[in-house]
């Protein structure tokens, strides 16, 4: 079956299920959180104690005594169809797939050692490329370029220890320190966006501006330290390699270029009774660029007309503000969102971007556990790579982008995961017309 005929039949599906309330009763209790999954599949095997969290359920008692010795192991299995059904360049179809895995060790319960983590994490990419052909600037779908873009590709995405020191652990106080291999996608932990493009939004735009891709690549090698208060991280530095690792260890050229600093600092807040927080964050690196260098996770529009001189000292600011709306629990409910990045002109393809949107869980009372979400955002390129570019090539002067997503992840039990997605972008490039994308997602949890 052609990959626009499963996107579009998936979509419908979605809605059908969507107000077809009583066709599974799930617990209350949402989607798992990487802080909350312990606690939320306790719940759930409280209250529905004939439901599996995965498909391949506890293996005659072997995942729980693994579990209580200090190893917990989780196998994704996801599937892309997307297509581009009007505008773009052309139209086009293609099937991807994800297979992750994540082992997460408590060193504490295993060895004793107090305080120490580890987390072991795997990603294998394989069938059709990217879909291209939009003309846009953002992916539309991130999660078919971990590790590249096309092909069959095995990574380590994440091999890394982390060593929690402890202030004052009642109240949720404490400073963290990890070191390692980090997918930085996965570190992006958001209750309306992020995702990764597994559990929430497709496109790149809604998970974290391509702002920032320029000091912070997905995968690298590096550090990173939290200081959280109150259970919620309150200030963290990363610093880490400058160059993108997705398909190699990189430790033999570990900071040969430079190094990226990425700092933030987050504000918890009440307004109306309801939770919010407020981010100021930003990135800088001393690797040196230009705005037409290669950034593996988009298409840079090029080569420049006249020559364009590296520069040191790449830099990126964002703001991000979250507010609930709904809030039945903590991190239960939906809300809104907003993004607004800004990069260096000299040394980023892409310097100005927001987006704003709606998203969470449980929009439906009979559904709790499912997801929604619906955004807007606003690419723009920079001044000195528009000015530098041939445009009898591309077709004219790059514009900026504009991209609305929606989607809904139906939970049609808490292994198997249906989501209905569609895009609407019209893309940077000025010959394309306004594109229309409908996509699909299943995931299965084993």
């Amino acid at each position: 079956m052609k990959a626009k005929s499963i996107s579009l039949a998936a979509i419908l599906l979605t809605a059908l299920f969507m107000f077809e309330a009583g066709t599974y009763a799930q617990d209350p209790t949402p989607t798992p959180t990487p802080e909350s999954a312990d606690t939320a599949k306790t719940a759930a095997a409280k209250t529905e104690p004939d439901e599996l969290e995965e498909v391949s359920g506890d293996w005659g008692g072997v995942r729980s005594r693994w579990k209580e010795k200090g190893v917990t192991m989780e196998f994704r299995l996801t599937q892309f169809a997307q297509g581009t059904v009007k505008g773009g360049v052309r139209k086009e179809e293609e099937y991807t797939g994800k297979f992750k895995t994540e082992f997460k060790f408590d060193f504490g319960k295993l060895w004793g050692w107090n305080g120490w983590h580890g987390v072991v994490a795997t990603d294998t990419r394989f069938a059709g490329p990217l879909l291209g052909g939009t003309g846009a600037i953002n992916p539309v779908n991130t999660q078919a370029l971990v590790p590249g873009p096309e092909g069959t590709l095995f990574t380590f995405g994440a091999v890394n220890l982390t060593k929690i020191i402890p202030i004052d652990m009642k109240k949720g106080n404490l400073v963290a320190v990890s070191f390692g291999r980090f997918d930085m996608l996965d570190l992006i932990d958001e209750d309306f966006f992020g995702g990764a493009g597994i559990d929430r939004f497709f496109n790149m735009a809604q998970i974290g501006p391509l702002t920032v891709l320029r000091q912070v690549p997905l995968i690298t090698n590096g550090a990173t330290v939290a200081w959280v208060k109150g259970g919620q991280p309150f200030i963290t530095l990363a610093v880490i390699d400058p160059n993108d690792h997705s398909t190699d260890p990189g430790l033999a050229e570990l900071f040969e270029d430079g190094v990226s600093f990425a700092p933030a600092i987050n504000f918890p807040t009440k307004y109306w009774g309801k939770s919010g927080k407020h981010t100021i964050g930003g990135a800088i690196t001393t690797k040196a660029y230009t705005p037409f260098d290669a950034i593996r996770q988009i298409i840079i529009p090029g080569p420049p007309v006249n020559p364009v001189e590296p520069k040191r000292g790449s830099w990126s600011i964002n703001y991000v503000f979250r507010q609930y709306i709904v809030e039945r629990a903590p991190r239960d409910g939906w809300g809104f969102f907003t993004q607004v990045s800004f990069a260096d002109k000299a040394t980023s393809p892409i310097t100005t971007f927001f987006d704003l949107g709606l998203g969470g869980n449980g929009l439906f009372k009979s559904r709790p556990r499912d997801e929604f979400g619906i955004s807007y955002a606003y690419t723009d390129l920079s001044k000195v790579l528009k000015d530098n570019l041939d445009l009898l090539r591309i077709g004219g002067r790059p514009r900026p982008e504009h991209q609305v997503e929606a989607f809904y992840n139906f939970h049609i039990t808490p292994w198997l995961r249906l989501t209905g997605d569609l895009q609407i972008i019209r893309p940077t490039r000025p010959i394309a017309d306004t594109a229309i994308i409908p996509g699909a997602r299943l995931e299965i949890i084993f």
